[in-house]
């Protein structure tokens, strides 16, 4: 019998581990490597996520454009149930919508508790009184379902006209701790396109916003209607 050699049995040797190898290798490859979760994934997971929070709330309003007080709650429970504070609850302490004065241009916009931040270098609306919210939601629905099976005889600034007065109702109300800006507007963007039948997309600026807002509470709502007119026609330009 002819003993290899040692260049031989290297030969073999290395054959046999090349062998043993790919399929090793392929193994760790498929598992740990191709399909190794993206860096993308947690983006895209996180955005998936969120898109069905927005689908479970697509629509406020229902086929008829009526309102109920439970979809509105509902449409809050979904978009804020991440934020620290309650969502889908009425609000149980009385809070001020904060607005910066001039002297103070880069404080933030939003909703304080009464007794705190509201200062010489702050304004804010004035909302509705905590034990007030859940009555005085109902009557604003119920004014908007009324109006809204109107709507075919209304004029384009009647339409504005309704859309802005339940729309600073709400604001005044401001049923919830939190939120209700964001809300409003989803809501308002809605309101809007039903009654206009086409789709308005309600995205002011912040300043100029809170700004209208803040006239709307003190009785004049000007600024509010002029923003959803150029929402409007923003629209009709860009179709």
């Amino acid at each position: 019998m002819e003993i290899m050699s040692t260049s031989d049995l290297i030969k073999i040797g290395g054959l046999i581990l090349t062998a043993i190898a790919i399929p090793f290798f392929r193994h760790l490859y498929l598992k740990y490597i191709e399909n190794r979760p993206s860096i993308f994934f947690e983006e895209f997971d996180k955005a998936f996520v969120d898109l069905n929070d927005q689908l479970d709330v697509s629509n406020i309003l229902k086929k008829d454009g009526k309102l109920t007080t439970k979809r509105i709650r509902h449409a809050h429970e979904v978009i804020f149930r991440k934020e620290s504070f309650k969502s889908g609850v009425y609000r149980d302490s009385d809070v001020e919508i904060l607005m910066p004065v001039e002297t103070q241009p880069h404080m933030e916009y939003g909703t304080v508790h009464v007794s705190s931040q509201i200062s010489g270098l702050t304004k804010g609306s004035k909302t509705l009184y905590k034990k007030e919210v859940s009555v005085a939601l109902e009557r604003s629905v119920k004014m908007w379902n009324k109006w809204i099976t109107k709507r075919k005889g209304l004029g384009g600034g009647s339409k504005i006209d309704l859309a802005s007065r339940f729309h600073t109702y709400f604001m005044i109300i401001h049923p919830f701790t939190d939120g209700n800006g964001r809300l409003g507007r989803r809501l308002l963007s809605e309101q809007l396109s039903f009654l206009l039948e086409k789709n308005i997309e309600f995205e002011p600026e912040s300043k100029l916003y809170y700004e209208a807002i803040y006239k709307a509470s003190c009785g004049d709502e000007k600024s509010l209607k002029k923003l959803i007119s150029e929402s409007i026609s923003g629209t009709e330009e860009q179709a």
